[in-house]
């Protein structure tokens, strides 16, 4: 009785096409890690980002427009209200500030 096994093996085209997808693979991986690394936003930002969020809520639904300071632990939030009267839209920038870095969030309200 004869054993016969065949082994079959990948040509060489088919190992340089599982290399270079292996490789793309690896590429778009770096990039995707880079860009959040790079992004580099402390902790802060994104609590107050929400806090922004409710504040705007509150302003809406209170229809309060007047310029206010809010002072939070690690930052503070400035409230710059502009009123379209034509439009009937306020427009409110929330300029939230810690240590050197600032930032801005705009947003629309609609005045009832």
């Amino acid at each position: 009785m004869k054993l016969s096994r065949s082994f079959k093996a990948s040509s060489l085209i088919e190992s340089i096409i599982a290399i270079v997808l292996i490789s793309i693979c690896s590429l778009v991986a770096l990039t995707v890690y880079l860009n959040v690394i790079g992004q580099n936003n402390p902790v802060y930002y994104y609590e107050a980002k929400h806090t922004v969020e409710k504040l705007a809520n509150e302003a809406e639904k209170a229809q309060d427009f007047e310029d206010t300071n809010y002072n939070y632990s690690q930052y503070t939030i400035e409230k710059n209200v502009t009123i379209k009267e034509q439009e009937h839209i306020a427009i409110i920038d929330y300029v939230i500030t810690s240590g050197t870095k600032s930032y801005t969030i705009k947003k629309l309200i609609k005045i009832e």
